[in-house]
C-alpha cells in the first residue's frame, strides 16, 4: 500500500484518476483507504478538495462506463451460452433483467460504498441490459457520492485518518446497506401494494382469528412490536460496548464529524436547539399532546393512562438507569457516569409520544408527514448541539435515544393492545344487546 501512497504523493489527480478507474473496471485496488488519504492530503493542503473529487469520480465513471459495456457485449452472450451450467440460463437472466430495471437502477446510488458488490454492479447492468442512459445517470451520482465521502472522511479526520479509516468505513457500510434496504422496500410495497394489502390482511385474520374491522389499530401494534424488539437488540448491544468500555472510537469519530460540520459561527444556533431540551420546552409538548388527546382521542381514559406512565419514565428511567449501571460498573474506570443519558432519554420519550399521538388521529397526509419530520429533525438537532458544546459524550446520548425508544414503543405497544381488547368487548356487548 505504501508504494500506492508515494505515487499519490508524487503524481496526485493522475493517480487517483487511473486507480479508480482500474479498481471499477475489477481491479482489486484499495481505493477507499487510498481516498481517504487522498482526503489528508487535502487536509494538509497539498492537493485542493474540489479538483481531487472531480478526478476521482471522472475515473470512476471512465471504470464503471467500460465495465457496463464490456456486461452488455459479452455478458448476454456468455449466459445464453453457457449460462445454463450454472443455473443462469437466458430465462433466469431474463427475469432478473426485469428486476434490474425496475429496482436495480435506485441501488447504484449506493452500491459503491459495499465492497465486492460494487466491482460487479456495472457489469450486471450491462448484462441485463439497463438502458445506458439512466445506467449512467444513477451510476455516476453514485460514484460522485462514493468518492466525496471517502476524500472527505480523510479531510475531517486530518492526522487520525488512518486510525479512524476502518471504523468510519463500517458506519458508512452499514448506513448505505440500510438505505438499500428502505428503498427496496419502499419499491416492492409501492409495485405490489394490492398483493401486500391482501396479505396483511390474511395474516391479520388468521393472527386473530375473529374481528376483521379495527385494522389500523391491529397495525400499529404490529409496528410498534417490531420497533420494540429491535430497539431492544440495539441496547443489549450498546450495554455490552458501555461495559467493556468499547464507545471510544464511536465518540471520537462523532465528535470529529460535528465539530467540522458546524464552526464557531453556529454556536448560538446550537444553544438554540439545545434549548430544546430544556424541560420548560418539554411541558409545552407535553401540554400540547394533552390537548390533543382530549380533543382528537379516541378512547381518551385509556390514552391518558399511558401517556402519564411515559411521563413518569421521562422524569425516573433516566435517573434509576444511571443509578443501576454505576452499580454495576462500580469500580470501573469509563468514559462515562451517564450511561444512558437521562436528557435524551427524556427527550425522545416525549417528542415520540407527540408525533404518535398527532400521526395516530390525524387524517391529514400533509400534517403527518410535517410532524414527522420536525420530530426527526428536534432530535437531531439536540443531540447535534450536546456534542457540539461538549455536554455530553455521544454515546451516552445515542444510548439515552434507544432506551427512550424502548419504554415510549412498550407504552404505546400497551395502549393499542387495551384499545382493541376494550373495542372488541365493545363489539361482543353489541352483538349480545342485539
Amino acid at each position: 500500500m505504501s508504494w500506492l501512497f508515494h505515487l499519490i504523493d508524487q503524481f496526485g489527480y493522475l493517480v487517483l484518476f487511473i486507480s479508480l478507474m482500474l479498481e471499477l473496471i475489477i481491479v482489486p485496488i484499495p481505493n477507499e483507504i487510498l481516498m481517504s488519504y487522498v482526503g489528508f492530503l487535502v487536509y494538509q493542503h497539498k492537493l485542493n478538495l474540489y479538483l481531487t473529487i472531480l478526478f476521482g469520480g471522472l475515473g470512476g465513471i471512465v471504470g464503471v462506463s467500460i465495465s457496463y459495456w464490456i456486461g452488455y457485449k459479452l455478458g448476454k452472450p456468455f449466459f445464453n451460452k453457457y449460462g445454463s451450467k450454472i443455473h443462469m440460463g437466458p430465462d433466469k437472466i431474463e427475469k432478473i433483467a426485469k428486476w434490474n430495471k425496475k429496482y436495480g437502477k435506485g441501488l447504484l446510488l449506493f452500491s459503491y460504498f459495499i465492497p465486492g458488490v460494487r466491482h460487479i454492479t456495472s457489469i450486471f447492468s450491462g448484462i441485463t441490459r439497463i438502458p445506458f442512459k439512466t445506467f449512467a445517470i444513477f451510476a455516476y451520482i453514485g460514484v460522485f457520492i462514493w468518492v466525496g465521502t471517502f476524500i472527505s472522511l480523510g479531510n475531517i479526520f486530518g492526522p487520525k485518518w488512518e486510525s479512524f479509516h476502518n471504523e468510519a468505513k463500517v458506519y458508512v457500510t452499514l448506513a448505505c446497506i440500510g438505505i438499500g434496504i428502505i428503498y427496496l422496500a419502499y419499491y416492492l410495497i409501492k409495485t405490489n401494494r394490492k398483493k401486500i394489502k391482501e396479505n396483511i390482511l390474511l395474516l391479520i385474520e388468521n393472527t386473530f382469528n375473529r374481528f376483521n374491522s379495527f385494522l389500523k389499530t391491529k397495525l400499529v401494534i404490529f409496528g410498534a412490536l417490531i420497533a420494540f424488539i429491535g430497539l431492544i437488540f440495539l441496547i443489549v448491544g450498546m450495554i455490552q460496548d458501555f461495559i467493556a468500555n468499547e464507545f471510544e472510537q464511536f465518540n471520537s469519530i462523532t465528535n470529529t464529524i460535528i465539530m467540522y460540520a458546524f464552526n464557531e459561527r453556529w454556536k448560538p444556533v446550537m444553544t438554540l436547539f439545545n434549548s430544546m431540551s430544556n424541560w420548560k420546552v418539554l411541558l409545552v409538548f407535553i401540554l400540547f399532546t394533552a390537548v390533543w388527546i382530549s380533543v382528537k382521542g379516541g378512547i381518551k381514559r385509556i390514552e391518558f393512562l399511558y401517556f402519564f406512565l411515559s411521563i413518569l419514565g421521562a422524569v425516573f428511567l433516566g435517573k434509576g438507569l444511571n443509578i443501576l449501571f454505576h452499580y454495576v460498573t462500580h469500580g470501573k474506570e469509563l468514559f462515562s457516569q451517564s450511561f444512558p443519558n437521562e436528557q435524551a432519554l427524556s427527550c425522545s420519550i416525549i417528542y415520540s409520544f407527540f408525533m404518535y399521538e398527532i400521526i395516530r388521529h390525524s387524517k391529514s397526509t400533509l400534517l403527518n408527514l410535517l410532524t414527522f419530520l420536525i420530530v426527526i429533525f428536534i432530535l437531531l438537532a439536540i443531540a447535534a448541539s450536546e456534542i457540539y458544546l461538549g455536554i455530553h459524550v455521544p454515546s451516552d446520548f445515542a444510548a439515552g435515544y434507544a432506551f427512550g425508544g424502548v419504554w415510549v414503543c412498550f407504552m404505546i405497544l400497551l395502549l393499542e393492545v387495551s384499545r382493541l381488547i376494550k373495542l372488541i368487548k365493545e363489539t361482543d356487548f353489541s352483538k349480545q344487546s342485539k
